[in-house]
């Protein structure tokens, strides 16, 4: 492996270069059990693949979905990427066939987790692992910035996904297996009790609030060996408040306890 965690063959040229995207806090026994995984996963795979932690720093509550924008934008950054793998820390693919690309759409990878019997969830699911092209990324407009705390984020991405007329591709469930490794729900990634109400606004909102409206800090970018290490701020109320006024209507609740004190910011 390369400084920064890029892994690449010596004896051929991959045709995509790819981003592994992993969002993360608080989570270090995951990361270590994926990582022994997921590096030979690829290196059997011969994939061009650069790994990157966007590690979202305390105390604002957890926000997966902007920290999968930060991480496309950053890791952009660094080199012209043409596939970006979305890949939860507690993930571990079980089959080497799960080949690691992107195609003519979205590809939804975690299709069958030991945690579901091996099954989809429900047909739009697309939480766990998703794999973009570079272009498809932009068209849906990544991901919505406005679920902070468990829940939401995938399937107002899913909605994403169909508004533009894409396909969610899948391989079959003998492919598609992960184990997920058992834990109990972070502190500061309380379950979002708003979800349902901002996802409302989801297809009116797809192409004025997501990566393109994304507001973080950097507070710090470290090249280690096995992965490109990214320390992120978040603003709560500098989110919230960037968001479409029609939206406001559907999430009032949360900004109330945000501007009340009661939730971190």
């Amino acid at each position: 492996m390369e400084k920064g965690g890029r892994i690449r063959s010596a004896n051929c040229t991959a045709r995509q270069r790819l981003a592994i995207i992993i969002p993360f806090r608080n989570r270090h026994p995951h990361l270590n059990i994926l990582l022994r995984n997921l590096i030979p996963f690829l290196r059997k795979q011969m994939a061009d693949a650069t790994i990157f932690i966007i590690e979202q720093a305390p105390p604002t509550t957890f926000n997966r979905g902007a920290l999968l924008n930060i991480g496309f934008l950053e890791a952009l950054k660094t080199a012209d990427f043409d596939c970006f793998l979305l890949h939860d820390v507690d993930l571990v693919p079980l089959n080497d066939r799960n080949f690691y690309r992107c195609g003519d759409n979205p590809r939804h990878y975690a299709a069958a987790i030991n945690k579901n019997r091996f099954r989809l969830r429900y047909e739009h699911y697309v939480g766990g692992v998703v794999g973009f092209s570079k272009e498809q990324y932009i068209k849906v407009n990544g991901h919505s910035n406005l679920y902070f705390g468990w829940g939401g984020e995938d399937d107002d991405l899913a909605w994403r996904i169909l508004n533009k007329t894409y396909k969610i591709d899948r391989y079959d469930n003998m492919t598609s297996r992960y184990l997920m490794i058992k834990h109990e729900r972070d502190k500061g990634n309380s379950k979002n009790t708003e979800r349902r109400n901002i996802m409302k606004s989801s297809s009116r909102r797809q192409d004025v609030e997501g990566l393109n409206s994304v507001k973080y800090k950097v507070n710090s970018v470290e090249l280690c060996h096995l992965y490109t290490w990214i320390n992120v701020s978040l603003n709560m109320t500098e989110i919230l408040d960037a968001a479409p006024e029609y939206t406001k209507k559907d999430m009032w609740r949360l900004l109330r306890e945000v501007h009340n004190g009661r939730i971190q910011r």
